[in-house]
């Protein structure tokens, strides 16, 4: 019964074999873009020499069949494998030659090289409500910014950008830069490019929360930081960023026999974020530089006279000379649509080196989070011209109301990407945010005037409500009611008086935005 059956099931195996023997693979086309040949069936192992045994004979030559079949079979494995793997290769270097999004990246199939344009355009709205002090405010409308650019790669290793900025009828080029990757970590940067200084500073524009950043952020920036020409070492990981580096003036800055040499300085930052996740954050950092051989400072606001004796006033007016190691600490009150400085120091002269040290601070919980920067600024002067010390600092709140979580990124402010963009047909609002800040800055340590008329440079204080929304990653809107107040301001039309009795200008701005930024 056995053998009949042994017989049974060899002779199935001999009526199917030659069916299979006789299936042949189909080539791919030529122009498939697969090329991967498929060659044709390698003869069969020599069959066992007979034994004179029928069974056993026929046995044999059915063991060898299925060892040639089970090897055409590996072949035909490996072969759809490596399809397999060519296709998934044809289908990456398509996508990386063109992502598509706002502003669609290209490459090479090699993706070695690659190449992004990039840009922001705000335009702002503001209207003032004049409170105390006499000043004639203008309301209307202004492109706070327009920037054009591009991104790119080069050769694996190396990262390039160029970007040019439009800001009151004035065209400048914002980042020239080519950055090296030494490796995963550490990477050099030469070029026109953000010096190290702050969380709001070392943020993309288009990522901070309000129309503008803090007072003393801007005031203490714009004399040893902001955009200027120098290389920059940085560091990053999973938790620590660091970067440090030397840096000149800007690239717009103009030359001739009366100005002094290149300003020079070095500017340091390292940030450590101990939680990283998707809606949770702890990010400390401190930043600061030194900075000397300043810019010549032509046709500024400068002291002229100081007049009266119980009640004296002081005027700014215009500096004929350009005086060399000079420079300006001043500000606008949260919104740039009208001129007006809410403090400025004029022009301090005799300045040798700036000193810088700020510490900054964010916590994210969900949709909740807080962020702050304390800021502090030494001038010192030469001779017998004392030397200056100035502070500032900013803290806000932010809840939102959608259950989105601020996001950062490299150490920085990053994209918010709401979790249901626009689109009412859907009942799909995109993402709101609220927000309060208290933003100050304290310039009185700088006097102007002689006798009964000397005078403190002053001291200003900001509330700003916010609310913020994103109706997609790259389209928002910004409202912002701002309530001002500066003491010995340039806003009190009606002049200044000594320190012991300061007068304030007072009042407050609606400012709002429309912003796409890709």
């Amino acid at each position: 019964m056995k053998t009949h059956l042994l017989l049974g099931s060899v002779a199935l195996l001999a009526l199917a074999t030659p069916a299979l023997a006789q299936e042949t693979p189909q080539a791919y086309p030529e122009n498939s873009g697969l090329d991967v040949p498929i060659d044709e069936a390698k003869p069969a192992d020599a069959a066992p020499a007979p034994t004179g045994d029928a069974v056993l004979d026929r046995l044999n030559t059915l063991e060898a069949r299925i060892r040639q079949l089970e090897a055409r079979n590996a072949e035909l494995e490996a072969s759809s494998a490596e399809v397999a793997t060519r296709v998934e290769k044809v289908e990456v270097r398509a996508a990386t030659a063109v992502q598509s999004g706002p502003a669609p990246t290209f490459a090479d199939v090699t993706g070695d090289f690659t190449f992004k344009p990039r840009g922001t355009f705000q335009l702002d709205y503001a209207a003032y409500n004049e409170g105390k002090g006499g000043y004639d405010y203008n309301n209307g409308t202004d492109i706070r910014r327009a920037r054009f650019g591009f991104d790119g790669t080069a050769f694996k290793k190396f990262k390039w950008r160029i970007e040019a900025e439009y800001v009151k009828s004035t065209v400048n080029l914002l980042d020239a830069y080519i950055q090296y990757a030494l490796n995963p970590k550490w990477s050099v940067t030469f070029g026109q490019q953000k010096a190290p200084f702050g969380l709001e500073a070392n943020s993309t524009d288009a990522f901070n929360s309000f129309l503008e950043r803090g007072m003393a952020n801007t005031a203490f920036g714009a004399i040893g930081a902001e955009r200027r020409v120098g290389v920059n070492l940085g560091y990053a990981s999973d938790h620590l960023y660091a970067n440090l580096g030397v840096f000149g003036a800007g690239e717009a800055v103009q030359r001739n026999a009366d100005s002094p040499d290149e300003a020079q300085g070095i500017n340091g930052r390292i940030v450590w974020e101990p939680i990283v996740d998707t809606d949770k954050l702890v990010h400390v950092g401190v930043s600061g530089y030194r900075a000397s051989n300043f810019q010549t400072v032509a046709a500024v606001s400068s002291v002229a006279t100081c007049t009266g004796s119980t009640a004296a006033t002081c005027t700014f007016t215009t500096a004929a000379a350009k005086v060399p190691n000079t420079v300006r600490l001043s500000d606008r009150p949260g919104s740039r649509i009208d001129g007006g400085n809410l403090i400025d120091t004029g022009s301090i002269t005799n300045v040798r080196s700036a000193t810088f040290v700020g510490g900054e601070l964010a916590l994210v919980k969900g949709p909740f989070s807080i962020q702050g920067e304390y800021d502090h600024l030494t001038l010192d002067r030469y001779g017998a011209d004392p030397s200056l010390s100035f502070d500032g600092f900013y803290v806000f709140g932010s809840w939102f109301l959608t259950g989105e979580s601020r996001a950062f990124k490299g150490g920085s402010a990053d994209r918010l990407k709401p979790f249901n963009d626009f689109n009412p047909s859907a009942g799909k609002w995109g993402a709101v945010e609220l927000l309060v800040r208290y933003d100050q800055i304290d310039l009185s340590d700088y006097r102007f005037g002689t006798g009964t008329n000397l005078t403190n440079a002053g001291k200003g204080t900001s509330w700003t409500g916010g609310i913020n929304w994103y109706l997609n990653p790259n389209t928002k809107f910004v409202f912002n009611y701002i309530h001002f107040k500066g003491d010995n301001s340039p806003l009190n039309s009606t002049g200044k008086v000594g320190k012991t009795a300061p007068i304030q200008a007072e009042g407050d701005v609606l400012g709002t935005r429309l912003q796409f930024d890709f």
